[in-house]
């Protein structure tokens, strides 16, 4: 089953010298999803002095994610996967799916139907 999806991501606790290799390494992940297209740039942030890599896709053109359910789970180890040996340690990576069609999170545990 196929799920529209408004997607987000969002890398914090990372060494600040490695955000090139970091924002490289989320290019290949989404790159190898097929979804770079759809993302937006990878931009730095600072809130309240917390510094943070961010990206989402456009608000108005949600993306077609068949079997989300599954896919979630996968992209989120490799974007942490990536961006910790890109980044020499440990970060949080938080990539989420907001279906689009009733504004809820796809969680990782609910199963297809």
């Amino acid at each position: 089953m196929s799920v529209n999806l408004h997607l987000s991501l969002k890398v914090s606790h990372y060494h600040p010298d490695r955000t090139d290799a970091i924002k490289q390494a989320i290019k290949a992940v989404f790159a190898h999803q097929q979804i770079d297209s759809d993302m937006s740039a990878i931009t730095e942030c600072n809130e309240g002095g917390s510094y943070f890599l961010s990206s989402q896709t456009d608000p108005e053109m949600p993306v077609i994610i068949s079997g989300a359910y599954k896919w979630l789970p996968e992209i989120q180890q490799q974007l942490l996967t990536a961006t910790e040996e890109a980044n020499g340690g440990l970060c949080n990576v938080e990539f989420d799916g907001l279906s689009a069609d009733d504004d809820e999170l796809v969680e990782d545990d609910e199963e297809e139907l």
